[in-house]
């Protein structure tokens, strides 16, 4: 009875992707956060001796908002990277830091493009009722899979999207949901952890940090599954209908 439930519940259709999720995420881990601390960490250090100088030096609005606007761009080119790292991983080929850098810079413009669009969308439909910006963020989150692996445009990898996607909408929206719920559950404990033990020092702000990007590492896994599943579905049906042709 007991093994029963819990057969039930690893198969159930939200609970079943976050498992592969996490086990593909601690198989690899090796490689995601090694790629990771080299192509974020650096960026991380400049980021925070900005906001800290601009915070204690008084310096112009505009400083102190560039920490922001330099993540916000740079972003793109380390994600992009690892998308490109979960690929060579999942075809058992060999990867290195600079390679998957060079694939996130040359993606970078089309991803950052991606995002914007894709964000304003979200946000737009989060305002008319919430469900629609949930809909509108699953048929869209495998555009950036697409920009990088299948080297489209901004506007072919949103349509590509929202094509392969039709049939794995609910289950993004509850999957994403609940590990975005782990996720920023345990961000906050961390930050509880961080003001209790008086933890407030620049070096722990920025390894905090990196330890963050690592953990949201688990989102772009998540997404990466629902991509490689959805362009299989979508390769097998046109095959299913050339053989069921007389």
């Amino acid at each position: 009875m007991d093994r029963t439930l819990t057969n039930k519940f690893k198969d159930n259709f939200v609970i079943k992707p976050l498992i592969e999720t996490f086990s593909f995420f601690r198989a690899y881990a090796r490689d995601i956060v090694t790629f990771l601390l080299y192509a974020t960490f650096p960026v991380i250090i400049i980021e925070n001796f900005i906001s800290y100088y601009a915070i204690n030096y008084d310096f112009p609005i505009e400083i102190k908002y560039l920490p922001i606007i330099l993540h916000f761009l740079y972003q793109p080119i380390y994600t992009g990277g690892l998308i490109y790292l979960l690929s060579k991983i999942v075809l058992g080929e060999k990867w290195n830091i600079k390679e998957c850098l060079l694939v996130g810079l040359g993606c970078w413009i089309n991803l950052l493009l991606v995002n914007i669009i894709s964000s304003l969308m979200v946000i737009l439909g989060l305002f008319a009722f919430i469900i629609p910006g949930l809909f509108i963020f699953a048929r869209l989150s495998l555009a950036e899979f697409s920009v990088v692996l299948d080297r489209l445009s901004p506007v072919e990898a949103l349509y590509h999207s929202n094509k392969i996607s039709k049939g794995f909408t609910w289950q993004i929206i509850g999957s994403a949901l609940l590990l975005s719920a782990i996720l920023l559950g345990f961000q906050f404990l961390m930050h509880i952890a961080i003001v209790t033990l008086s933890l407030k020092n620049l070096f722990i702000f920025m390894v905090s940090e990196l330890l963050i990007i690592i953990l949201w590492s688990t989102f772009t896994i998540l997404l990466f599954r629902f991509y490689d599943l959805a362009n299989k579905a979508s390769q097998q049906s046109p095959n299913q209908e050339i053989q069921a042709t007389p």
